[in-house]
């Protein structure tokens, strides 16, 4: 619920004050929910730190967390939320290869055979227009995020080893900060600050239920057995369709509908195998 709900306000906001403002104010402003599990650990001298490792992988996760942020709210903005947040949403195939690929693990046919049912749906996703307004679908842009996040989320799980769930999400949600803000003084962007309560309320609740849905998962997992976890995780963008269908009135063609079904499914199945 948090992460879709955060992407929907994301939508709204990106429109208010720019993607690239909302980007940089969003993670700064969630750095204040892993904050007070972070100082409760430091003052029960409960912290151990692999400082070295926490370095190396902080600095890639939060790089590529970053970028893809800055990615995925500007798809938010110019694009459909179905389209974009589906698309998004299946960062956890990536997640898989790199698994694979860097660290050893092993893939199942039944993994495989899910990662193709998930680039089927977003090929579904790609057909045509999204509503009858004409808005274009901004698949380029969740794919795009797609492979950020997956790459990020990919080498999360070392960051975690080296310092705790509540420190790595605090260390990587920082470093993410810097690509955006790169962005900022190399293009010379202006960032648009909001001007009335409603505003900074809006971004105070994008960046916090965002964060606040990193520190549950972590929490989740660490009480409860990632298979259990790991597919409501995975559904998030159910919450963000259900708000854009209801309350922007995205009117999504039945193909679009399957694609997504076809997308989030396949993404909680994968994620389940991924956890058993």
């Amino acid at each position: 619920m948090g992460w879709g709900c955060a992407d929907y306000l994301a939508r709204s906001a990106s429109g208010r004050f720019g993607s690239v403002s909302v980007t940089l104010l969003a993670l700064t402003i969630g750095l204040a929910a892993p904050l007070p599990f972070v100082l409760v650990e430091v003052a029960q001298r409960s912290l151990e730190v692999d400082w070295s490792g926490l370095a190396v992988w902080g600095l890639v996760t939060g790089a590529f967390l970053g970028v893809a942020y800055l990615i995925y709210y500007t798809g938010l903005q110019r694009g459909s939320v179905t389209v974009v947040s589906t698309a998004a949403s299946a960062w956890l195939a990536v997640t898989v290869v790199i698994a694979v690929a860097a660290f050893g693990e092993s893939l199942s046919l039944g993994q495989v055979g899910l990662m193709a049912v998930i680039l089927v749906g977003i090929l579904m996703l790609s057909a045509g227009r999204v509503t009858e307004m004409g808005v274009k679908s901004g698949l380029g842009w969740g794919l795009g995020a797609m492979l950020a996040i997956g790459v990020a989320l990919g080498f999360i799980g070392q960051v975690t080893e080296a310092a705790g769930p509540m420190l790595a999400v605090l260390v990587v949600r920082g470093v993410s900060i810097v690509p955006t803000y790169a962005f900022v003084r190399l293009k010379k962007v202006e960032v648009r600050l909001p001007t009335d309560r409603w505003g900074w309320t809006l971004l105070g609740a994008v960046g916090l239920l965002d964060a606040g849905a990193y520190v549950a998962y972590n929490l989740g997992v660490d009480s409860a057995p990632v298979a259990v976890v790991a597919p409501i995780a995975a559904a998030h963008p159910v919450a963000t369709i259900a708000l854009a269908v209801a309350l922007s009135r995205e009117r999504p063609h039945a193909l679009h509908w399957a694609g997504a079904f076809a997308a989030i499914g396949a993404t909680i199945g994968l994620s389940v195998l991924v956890g058993t």
